[in-house]
């Protein structure tokens, strides 16, 4: 059966209620394809309508998708943090909107397309906190958003700001700081990022 027109119209209805991302499960819910190959028939149709397009395995998108809900539909179990977070809670001024840091237990994992890319770096399962949900997105708190900066910028992650002079650390809870930093392990991290809470 061909993929009508009111068809491909509900599916950019859907994409635009979902704001820009459907997963694989999800389409073949929609298009209630015969069989296998029917399937990715209507799929090809889609894309070259530009209706969608594949970001990465099993997940597809709009042309105009927001990249923070792409990534929580990749990886559920991961929250938004370093300047993605930081620009969020004004803790730092605006990083570039077409790439999205997130943080995840596991292996660092790089999503690269034509409407940008998401990081989503690997933390131990010690460190996975000091988050919560807003509109449908796992955010790092202000305080481990900071602290996920400096972790990571000690293993040689590079950012468009400088974490010597771009952080506004007035908006930051000390003592919140001071629990977290308990959790850490590493001396020489501890170390560092106590000295740059008192450099203000």
């Amino acid at each position: 059966m061909k993929l009508t027109l009111e068809k491909q119209a509900f599916i950019l209805k859907l994409l635009d209620t979902n704001q820009g991302v459907l997963s694989i499960a999800e389409l073949k819910i929609l298009l209630r394809p015969k069989n296998q190959q029917q399937f990715y028939r209507d799929i090809h149709v889609l894309e070259r309508s530009r209706v969608l397009q594949p970001f990465c395995r099993g997940v597809y998108v709009s042309q105009q998708p927001n990249l923070k809900i792409v990534s929580q539909r990749i990886q559920p179990n991961s929250y938004l943090s370093l300047g993605s977070a930081l620009s969020q809670h004004l803790i730092i001024g605006s990083v570039p909107s077409k790439t999205v840091y997130a943080i995840k237990v596991g292996k660092s994992r790089k999503y690269q397309s034509s409407f940008g890319e998401i990081i989503h770096l690997g933390i131990t399962p010690d460190l996975f906190f000091g988050f919560e949900m807003k509109d449908g997105i796992c955010v790092a708190n202000k305080e481990k958003a900071f602290l996920d900066t400096l972790y990571y910028y000690q293993k040689g992650q590079k950012y468009s700001f400088n974490i010597f002079s771009d952080f506004n650390l007035k908006l930051l809870d000390r003592s919140l700081l001071a629990k977290y930093l308990r959790k850490y392990r590493n001396p020489k991290f501890v170390s560092f990022a106590k000295g740059l809470m008192s450099a203000d």
